[in-house]
């Protein structure tokens, strides 16, 4: 008889946590006078039923052999040849000023003279702007629970519309994943794991009371990658 090993916590009801979600987001490049990029916005507060969850796209090719004894092929392995993620929908509900520039998608020029105190932004649906994104997923349980947090060092952050919740509007953005290459630029904390440190981030299972800490370094290696790789 199989004995699982965490048999006597997995059907308990104190693992019915929610959880709370945070999302930071830092251009690669300056954003105008808006947000520089050695800054971060923390994107608010989102609608109750969201979860920001990532979509994930994987095509993969069967390798497939003759049955010697005449029945159907045989499966040999299964390839992965194409991988996209992205945070499909990320509805920000109480959007402020920086989120509302983030949102327009193109980088604001400010206005002289008689319109002084304001900005001039072309209209550019589907412009991408060049980030590193953080999301920290926390949740109560324990006195040091252990929270989630995903590290994607290049994303594509993209206006995805505008949408209504509880009879409020929501900012809606969406963030491509895209490939991290940088590895070798990494902070000295991080220069032990660098293998864990994927094209597409990383994410950290951390205690609540190292949060801050993980942050410093993530912000850390954001100054040593802080420009886009090279096409």
């Amino acid at each position: 008889m199989i004995t699982a090993i965490n048999a006597a916590t997995a059907k308990l009801a104190d693992n019915l946590t929610r959880e709370g979600r945070q999302v930071l987001i830092s251009p690669l490049d300056d954003f105008g006078t808006i947000l520089t990029a050695d800054e971060w916005a923390d994107m608010g507060l989102f609608p109750p039923a969201e979860k920001l969850a990532i979509t994930t796209n994987v095509t993969s090719t069967d390798i497939k052999a003759q049955d010697p004894n005449g029945g159907p092929d045989l499966l040999l392995r299964t390839d992965v040849t194409d991988v996209t993620a992205s945070y499909d929908n990320i509805p920000v509900l109480t959007p402020d000023d920086v989120i509302r520039a983030l949102h327009v998608g193109s980088i604001p020029t400010a206005l002289a003279g008689p319109l002084a105190g304001g900005t001039i932004s072309p209209f550019a649906p589907g412009a991408s702007i060049q980030a590193r994104m953080i999301v920290i997923r926390r949740h109560q349980g324990g006195s040091d629970p252990l929270y989630k947090v995903y590290w994607h060092p290049r994303i594509g952050l993209q206006n995805n519309g505008e949408g209504d919740n509880q009879n409020q509007e929501t900012l809606q953005f969406k963030a491509a994943i895209q490939a991290f290459t940088e590895q070798a630029n990494l902070p000295a904390e991080l220069q032990a794991y660098v293998t864990q440190v994927g094209s597409m981030g990383s994410i950290f299972t951390i205690p609540s009371s190292k949060l801050s800490a993980l942050l410093d370094v993530l912000e850390d290696a954001a100054k040593k990658g802080a420009t886009a790789p090279t096409p």
